[in-house]
């Protein structure tokens, strides 16, 4: 909400308010679907007694088929189109006069019509169970648009004509009251003085830097003064901690909202915090305390793991050349002694030749000094490449207590049993540690059992000449037990309880009785009928592909494959996909040139998304921030000027720049911007031209590499696209040419591990249902996950013949032994249908954002392979898979689609590199990881802007030939992307505040004709 004075909450944006409670726009075609009466509504009309209250009933009944809404109009407001239509299809040959329509008619026929289709009209009896579920749904997300949805699809459930946006607003404007009231009482009764004291210790400045100030501060590396700053801010949130730890279960509320309460706290400054009320402060710290100690956490596991690889990839690189070495001496050497023990059964060498004599022949072949070296080392045993690689550990001693033992010390680690060897050899070490001893000069027998190796026993102890024990080779067992530390904690054999991704993975799913609760929410498909039928339909719909596959591929249908018998193979030939770079270079290229900044004010007059960009605090905001400074941070952050460059390459100063960044770009706002652009685009006429299928929405997901200017612990390295520097994966969803969502993960993490979360996080109108991607979306459990949420995964398969292996049925095999391509296994169908409980408390979990994508399914690797769950699941997505898979292969325009919408996501990224590359490499700028996801975030708003300023220029062509009923230029500019920027001047000096250009598309359009 921005500071324009109203006390009323802001619920929708002015574009959204008017497309959910203004009168419909209908096109042609929409005027004839909506006003299509049945026999039921004809008889509802004709009992009107007038013609114009007939002609009202038609409207109303019309417009409540298109929005299930009423809404308050007169005569003036009904488009004329809508009245002409009426009259020409209903009332031929007759005049209407339009009159007043009495109020007593106006509502008696919105109850007749409400009561027709089902419906009953909004009473003030409704209040008390809206304002329930209202209070409900706060606990779950505190975003008031959230709500709204939430409560119209509520509304809809019973068949409740909606109320007035006035009437929700203030229902939710009272619930988020109650909510924070609620909470601050909470929060101020379950603390204690000595908690109060501790948080507003967070609050008190000292010198120039508060406690919470230095908090906030992200590690920008796994260096040892780095780490040491992340253990100690560690450290001073330990007690905030275990009081948060214990009070905000009590307090009822998601994951959702902890996560933004803290990030409540992270943006306010210490002085903002100070001016709120004390149990808003203290919930705000309290959510900020549980959640940061949790990342910090994280960030001590990454690094000791950053370390632990560092070393063993060193010792193991010094070991492997050493051993080559060694035995490259060996033979080196051989052949030369070989020479001096011919010596000895030379015949040309007589017995009475002195001995001297042979020596000094055996000295010309092998000089005295090698000779004895190459004597004793054949006299004593090889060294191994085992030996060598812990002589290699030796020499990392250093490293290893100045790295690894601070980290180690450091996480309280737990486990799954309570005799697990490697947490007692941990929880050892650290009392030898804290007594200032060396693992060495402990008693041999105090060592935790089972934590050595036979194998290793030699290298890790101290024996004598009858090999027995007599002592503990301490470094090496150190280096030992962190070396299983790290492979323990990623397999879930240890865990951290108070960590984000480390927990163990049945602590991560939610209980069995909020799942139960959660399900009943969602609209899966995995939930709709019991599994036993689930399961029943999607084999017979698996069987019925398999004979249809094998079918068409005996009779040489499928003309895009071909299978050779005697190698068992299939080729592909690659369908062909249409190239329009020639026409759409053609025809941006007649387009006169305009600023960016004129786009941007030529996009925001029509969908006002810059009025997403709220300040933090309204209510303390000196002034309103103008659109201009707003535009200029946006821009300054999106091609890399940042705001000191700006300033000097605009007219914008750089104070107000920086203060407009401070209250105004959050990721929150910024995505609700993006949002704005986005649902404007998909309300424009050209948006469904972009659809391949109108019965699937195609989107597609995949990741571009960006540098990073100033490293951050997220930011890694990758020779291949950052050289010698670090950088960031920009990991985007696409849909029609329009960029839904983008998040920023690690260079390191696998882009498949994100594909739900990046689609469950969409939070615009747009919600494609068809999820292309390469290569990199696919994993064990991606196909059953989105399955589960009503998505269709569809990647772009590159190795063809590698897909044969990963296609299953799920009837018996003998079934397809006379098919040409044999399925690799069969269905474990018992096994899914045992497992359906734990399988409900993932979607749960997944459905409540109460745990990642990301981490469950690198959890659910790490489990046992005899889990039951994780078999379970992975068996599912086997199914899912080949379902895909044989369509895929059966269908080469399915083949075109996928490959189509992986294009678009290319082209889209072609755009964001142009944008960054503006004011230098193709990089994103900011000091810290949130920094860098901000700079990310306004990127997108800049390429989202684009696409709609061409969006707009398409549409205005859609409409000029429609009029004109121009098939041949309607069908090139369905192949026209509005993903263009050679039209766009993008350099040079910003000019903001003063020499506006208004854009009129009719004008810019005038001469540019297509065919």
């Amino acid at each position: 909400m921005r500071a324009d004075g109203s006390k009323r909450l802001t619920v929708l944006s002015e574009a959204e308010r008017l497309a959910l409670y203004g009168l419909p726009d209908f096109d042609d075609f929409q005027r004839a679907e909506f006003f299509a009466l049945s026999a039921a509504e004809r008889a509802l009309v004709d009992q009107r007694k007038g013609l114009a209250e007939q002609v009202w009933c038609l409207l109303q009944i019309g417009y409540f088929k298109a929005k299930q809404a009423f809404f308050g109009f007169s005569w003036p407001d009904v488009p004329s189109s809508d009245i002409a239509f009426l009259m020409e299809r209903y009332f031929p040959g007759s005049a209407l006069t339009p009159q007043p329509i009495r109020a007593n008619e106006h509502y008696a026929q919105r109850r007749e019509i409400a009561g027709l289709f089902g419906y009953r009209l909004w009473a003030d009896t409704d209040r008390a169970a809206v304002v329930g579920r209202a209070g409900l749904l706060a606990k779950r997300d505190v975003a008031a648009t959230f709500i709204l949805t939430e409560l119209l699809a509520f509304l809809a459930t019973r068949r409740i004509v909606r109320p007035g946006y006035t009437t929700l607003q203030g229902i939710i404007s009272e619930v988020l009251t109650a909510e924070r009231r609620r909470l601050e009482h909470l929060v101020e009764d379950g603390l204690d003085e000595e908690a109060r004291a501790a948080l507003q210790g967070l609050l008190v400045r000292e010198d120039t830097l508060s406690e919470l100030a230095a908090l906030k501060q992200d590690a920008k590396h796994f260096g040892y003064r780095m780490m040491a700053m992340e253990r100690q801010k560690r450290t001073t949130l330990a007690p905030l901690h275990r009081v948060a730890k214990t009070l905000l279960p009590k307090l009822d509320i998601s994951q959702q909202n902890v996560a933004y309460y803290a990030s409540l706290a992270h943006y306010y400054t210490v002085y903002d915090l100070r001016r709120l009320k004390p149990g808003q402060t203290h919930l705000y710290l309290l959510c900020y305390a549980w959640q940061r100690f949790r990342q910090l956490t994280d960030n001590l596991v990454e690094a000791f793991g950053f370390h632990m690889g560092q070393m063993e990839g060193q010792t193991k690189e010094e070991s492997e050349a050493a051993f080559v070495q060694a035995q490259a001496g060996r033979q080196q050497e051989g052949s030369r002694i070989g020479r001096v023990l011919l010596l000895y059964v030379d015949d040309t060498v007589d017995d009475a030749t002195p001995f001297g004599a042979v020596r000094h022949r055996a000295f010309t072949i092998l000089p005295r000094e090698a000779m004895l070296g190459a004597g004793q080392r054949l006299c004593e045993k090889p060294v191994s490449q085992l030996e060598l690689r812990w002589q290699a550990v030796d020499r990392t001693a250093a490293r290893c207590r100045k790295h690894l033992r601070p980290l180690a010390m450091a996480l309280e680690v737990s486990a799954t049993t309570a005799d697990n060897p490697w947490l007692a050899a941990l929880r050892w070490m650290k009392g030898v540690f804290s007594r200032q001893q060396r693992l060495a000069q402990r008693p041999f027998g105090e060592l935790p059992e089972n934590t050595i190796p036979d194998r290793l026993r030699p290298h890790l102890l101290d024996v004598d000449d009858d090999g027995k024990a007599t002592g503990l080779r301490g470094y090496r067992y150190e280096f030992w037990i962190y070396r299983q530390l790290r492979k323990r904690l990623a397999t879930g054999e240890l865990h951290l309880d108070d960590s984000v991704r480390h927990r163990r993975f049945g602590d991560e799913l939610v209980a069995s009785d909020r799942a139960a609760e959660a399900l009943r929410d969602l609209d899966s498909p995995w939930l709709r009928q019991p599994v036993d039928a689930t399961l029943d339909g999607l084999c017979a719909d698996l069987h019925r592909l398999w004979l249809i596959f094998d079918r068409d591929l005996r009779q040489g249908k499928l003309k895009h494959l071909e299978y050779d018998p005697g190698r068992k193979t299939l080729s592909w030939r690659t369908p062909k996909v249409d190239k329009e770079e020639a026409l759409q270079a053609a025809f941006y290229a007649r387009l006169p040139a305009r600023g960016i900044a004129d786009i941007f004010r030529f996009v925001d007059e029509r969908c006002r998304f810059l009025s997403a960009l709220t300040p933090l605090q309204p209510r303390y905001a000196k002034r309103i921030t103008d659109d201009d400074s707003l535009t200029a941070v946006i821009l300054g952050q999106a091609m890399n000027h940042g705001n000191l460059g700006m300033a000097e390459t605009s007219d914008i100063p750089y104070h107000v720049l920086e203060a407009t960044h401070q209250q105004h770009l959050r990721l929150s706002t910024l995505k609700a911007a993006n949002d704005r652009v986005s649902n404007f685009i998909a309300g424009l006429g050209i948006f469904p031209f972009y659809s391949f299928d109108p019965a699937v929405l195609y989107g597609s997901v995949d990741g571009q590499k960006f540098s990073v200017a100033v490293p951050t612990a997220k930011a890694r390295h990758s020779r291949k696209y950052f050289g010698t520097g670090r950088g960031v994966v920009a990991y985007t969803l696409l849909a029609n040419h329009v960029p839904l969502e983008t998040e920023l993960i690690g260079a390191h993490e696998h882009e498949s591990h994100y594909v739900f979360d990046i689609c469950y996080h969409n939070t615009s109108d747009i919600a494609p249902t068809t999820i292309t991607g390469d290569m990199h979306s696919i994993n064990r459990a991606n196909f059953a996950i989105l399955h589960w949420f009503g998505l269709k995964l569809a990647p772009r398969f590159t190795r063809r013949q590698a897909q044969l292996k990963h296609l299953y049925c799920g009837n018996p095999i003998e079934d397809y032994q006379d098919c040409l391509v044999q399925p690799a296994g069969r269905i474990d169908r018992a096994l899914i249908v045992a497992e359906k409980a734990s399988i409900d408390r993932i979607v749960a979990t997944l459905g409540l954002k109460e745990m990642s994508q990301a981490i469950l399914v690198r959890k659910l690797c790490a489990l046992s392979p005899h889990d039951r769950t994780r078999k379970a699941v992975f068996e599912y997505d086997k199914l899912i898979r080949s379902l895909y898979t044989l369509d895929y292969l059966r269908d080469p325009q399915l083949q075109r689609d996928v490959h189509r919408s992986q294009n678009r996501i290319e082209a889209y990224h072609q755009l964001r590199a142009v944008l960054t590359q503006v004011s230098g490499g193709k990089q994103l700028i900011g000091r810290t990881d949130l920094a860098i996801a901000i700079s990310n975030q306004c990127g997108r708003l800049v390429a989202n802007v684009i696409i709609a300023y061409n969006s707009v220029l398409l549409s205005t062509l859609l409409e000029r030939y429609r009029r004109e009923d121009d098939r041949k230029a309607l069908a090139l500019l369905q192949k026209i992307s509005p993903v263009a920027w050679q039209h766009i001047h993008l350099l040079g000096h910003y000019t903001f505040r003063g020499g506006k250009h208004a854009i009129d598309p009719e004008a810019l359009l005038a001469n540019v004709r297509l065919g």
